[in-house]
């Protein structure tokens, strides 16, 4: 009898946990498409965007920053770079200026840029030239402008940027759906449910 009572209660248990690891998740609690949660990093990839051809990405978003990695004057519709100085120059800033944009950053938005130039004698008026075009008559973020020996396909210029563009920020319910949501997924994963917690109880008052 009592090897009886122990089968059944194993068979219980286990049809029981079997039923808990395959429970769908509620109708109602799906994770959001957007934002993503605030703990990761998103990469970038804009289309109309030149083609990273290396173990590098155009960038990323971080919380509220977006970080664009070193852009040329490459044409994103040919895949060259374009013909002449100034024109690769203004170029190069495009580029960055869509991927910002892709994440509703503007120019304006930069707080940082970092400025290669092969011949900062012949380039630097150059990058003067098209950032007032593109700033207008400012204010202008903080620039670092650095000669360099050599740059990939002999270029002339490269330029990198970062930018601040605050993340979206998720509703007090859209919020409490998605700690819903993880909680549900951490659940799946260990094939459980939590165990019931017992009702807090308000402290007795003290006696006269």
């Amino acid at each position: 009898m009592f090897r009886l009572a122990l089968v059944i209660a194993v068979t219980t248990a286990s049809t029981i946990s079997s039923a808990s690891a395959q429970k769908p998740p509620p109708a109602t609690i799906n994770p959001p498409a957007k934002p993503n949660p605030p703990a990761t990093v998103k990469t970038l990839a804009p289309a109309g965007a030149i083609k990273p051809t290396g173990t590098w990405n155009l960038g990323t978003r971080a919380g509220d920053f977006i970080y664009i990695a070193g852009m040329r004057g490459i044409d994103p519709k040919t895949d060259a770079l374009v013909e002449g100085d100034e024109a690769r120059v203004r170029q190069a800033f495009l580029n960055m200026k869509l991927i910002a944009e892709s994440e509703g950053a503007s120019l304006r938005d930069a707080v940082r840029l970092v400025v290669y130039t092969t011949d900062m004698f012949r380039f630097r008026p150059l990058v003067n030239k098209v950032q007032s075009e593109l700033w207008g008559q400012g204010p202008y973020p903080p620039r670092t402008i650095v000669e360099v020996f050599r740059l990939n396909q002999d270029d002339i210029v490269e330029i990198e940027g970062t930018f601040y563009a605050k993340r979206p920020q998720l509703t007090a319910q859209a919020q409490t759906l998605y700690r819903e949501f993880l909680q549900w997924r951490a659940q799946q994963k260990t094939g459980r449910e939590p165990k019931p917690q017992p009702k807090p109880q308000p402290p007795s008052k003290p006696q006269p």
